[in-house]
């Protein structure tokens, strides 16, 4: 295949970033674990939050005006807050992603909405999930949006 002279320079310049950020990764902290956040930002996690708040429908379990649809963006949301939720839910929305893995999984099996949350229900722990979704809608409440159950 013959490439143009720019073609060639966009090749070269891609490369060359390429390694220039490779150089830079590997002066990076040698023990490769990442600095825990000192700061909690109240505002940012709140906001976070109220996007959680929309899919309560799913984490209760009743799927009210939900669709297979919104499993992908009740997961997003989640992914979201746990950057900025404070450390003591981190885990605990993490167990909710994993309930989102696990319905995403079911509904790709062809099970509809209601059937797919019972079924990824079924693969948890229940009590710890309920404590989970207990927790995340006290943090909703506290920043003053509508709990999840």
């Amino acid at each position: 295949m013959n490439l143009t002279v720019r073609q060639w320079t966009v090749v070269s310049v891609l490369a060359a970033v390429f390694v220039i950020a490779a150089v830079v990764l590997s002066r990076g902290d040698d023990t490769g674990a990442a600095e825990p956040l000192d700061d909690f930002d109240e505002v940012a996690w709140c906001q976070a939050a109220n996007a959680i708040g929309a899919w309560g429908g799913i984490l209760d379990g009743s799927a009210a005006g939900d669709d297979a649809g919104d499993i992908t963006n009740l997961r997003r949301a989640l992914t979201d807050a746990r950057v900025v939720a404070p450390a003591e839910l981190r885990i605990d929305i993490a167990r909710l992603i994993d309930l989102g893995l696990l319905v995403d999984s079911a509904l790709a099996g062809g099970l509809g909405l209601e059937a797919a949350l019972a079924e990824g229900r079924g693969q948890t722990d229940p009590d710890r999930l309920a404590d989970s979704i207990g927790r995340v809608s006290d943090a909703l409440v506290a920043c003053g949006h509508e709990p999840v159950a």
